[in-house]
């Protein structure tokens, strides 16, 4: 399965940094965004062992599709120190429901050798506006995760809203399953600041229901400015 893995990761990145010269690019076609957060957080627990984190994803949108890539240093117990993603994905509409569909090959590089370090992770994000606030619903399904963990499920309910002119508001719950892997519950809340055109600045409570699997499970406040380029 490896092989396979780090074949589509190649051929993904391949495509990402390829893409501009195939004629399809609208207006802007680029989207790169550069993070500076308190902490890695990923479903709902710490990922970098407290340490702040930054983050740079960069993504090509042709029309309904698009293609990117995610790093971002990390801190994990399996010897993982950063975390990578190669995506593609698409973004169709029904009416006022949107749809984010994506597919994810995911590597964690320092990871010892005889560990897997390499993962499929497929995602769905369903929005949809009611009375001024938008619900999303997100499920995300891996065959094999990392390490020792075989299949796992994250499925997260989100509600945000604006509150005034570049302020926004946002809840979410989710559940995580794993075979072979903790099953927990997460949620947050928090504001979010649109500084400038560029500039985001978010403030957020994260916490779960499993503070005894460790102090990556524990609530913590966390805070995070990005820019987009």
């Amino acid at each position: 399965m490896r092989p396979r893995l780090a074949d589509s990761l190649r051929l993904m990145t391949l495509a990402a940094v390829g893409l501009p010269g195939a004629a399809l690019a609208a207006e802007n076609p680029w989207a790169v965004r550069a993070t500076l957060a308190s902490e890695y957080i990923s479903k709902g627990t710490g990922k970098s062992d407290g340490d702040p984190a930054f983050q740079l994803d960069a993504s090509y949108d042709f029309g309904p599709a698009y293609v990117g890539l995610f790093g971002s240093n990390a801190d994990v117990s399996q010897g993982g120190d950063a975390e990578l993603h190669a995506y593609v994905g698409a973004k169709p509409e029904l009416g006022d429901v949107k749809f984010d569909l994506r597919a994810m090959v995911k590597t964690m590089p320092g990871t010892p050798d005889g560990v897997q370090s390499e993962w499929l992770e497929l995602r769905a994000d369903t929005t949809l506006p009611v009375a001024g606030t938008d619900l999303r619903l997100r499920v995300e399904y891996s065959p094999d995760n990392y390490a020792a963990t075989r299949a796992a499920w994250w499925v997260e309910a989100q509600a945000s809203r604006e509150l005034a002119e570049d302020w926004k508001i946002s809840a979410a719950y989710g559940a995580r399953e794993q075979d072979g892997g903790a099953d927990y519950r997460a949620w947050n809340a928090g504001v979010t600041w649109n500084a400038t055109d560029r500039l985001a600045l978010d403030l957020r409570w994260y916490d779960t229901d499993s503070h005894d699997l460790g102090e990556n499970y524990d609530g913590r406040l966390f805070v995070s400015a990005s820019v987009a380029f």
